[in-house]
């Protein structure tokens, strides 16, 4: 048999410097009465790491983030500023009778 030239090659260290991140959505209801409170909580969510998008939707008082974050982090930046922020929770679907 003829002597291999394929060697064992270890994938960890090719792509170690390769990260995949995937993005999620959090929402979160929070209380908000004025520009000046839309104001303070977008300025406390600039300050998280990796988010890529954020919007406030007054009517709702839902904030959505979208990033590698999570809805504890978000809560917990919003809770800093002494905002009462829980997780969104959607409508259950009532069963048809």
């Amino acid at each position: 048999m003829a002597a291999s030239n394929i060697r064992d090659v270890n994938f960890a260290s090719i792509f170690h410097s390769e990260t995949i991140r995937i993005a999620n959505v959090v929402e979160v209801k929070v209380g908000f009465h004025c520009d000046e409170c839309i104001k303070k909580i977008l300025k406390a969510i600039k300050k998280i790491e990796d988010i890529e998008k954020y919007n406030v939707n007054k009517q709702l008082n839902k904030v959505i983030v979208t990033g590698n974050v999570t809805t504890e982090e978000v809560i917990r930046v919003l809770q800093k500023i002494g905002k009462n922020a829980t997780p969104w929770e959607n409508p259950k679907p009532q069963p048809n009778c």
